[in-house]
């Protein structure tokens, strides 16, 4: 297992998406911290997702950050696995709602 590099990234959605919904119609496990923070599992990785803006389920804008990276990951380059993580999972959620997304620097 590799640590966790320090990356997150933030991310707008236009139109705001209603991210349970999402994750349950995408079959992706998550867990509700409160009303506007979720841990998810994707690619078998932990995202630490809070909204920066709206609740979880009229999400505008949120801060993604990689908790934990997959087991299997033995790169030399976490930093870089981590971003594409993080890139993969927001196409994903974008292209399910059909919604734009950009990321906010």
């Amino acid at each position: 297992m590799v640590d966790s590099p320090d990356v997150s990234r933030e991310y707008v959605f236009t139109p705001s998406v209603d991210l349970p919904s999402t994750l349950e119609s995408l079959n992706i496990q998550y867990l509700n911290v409160n009303e506007s923070q979720v841990l998810v599992i994707f690619n078998t990785a932990i995202l630490n997702l809070e909204s920066v803006e709206g609740k979880l389920s009229n999400l505008h804008s949120t801060e993604i950050m990689v908790y934990e990276l997959s087991r299997d990951t033995t790169t030399a380059k976490p930093e870089s696995n981590a971003l594409t993580l993080i890139t993969d999972f927001i196409d994903q959620i974008a292209s399910t709602e059909k919604t734009t997304v950009s990321l906010h620097e």
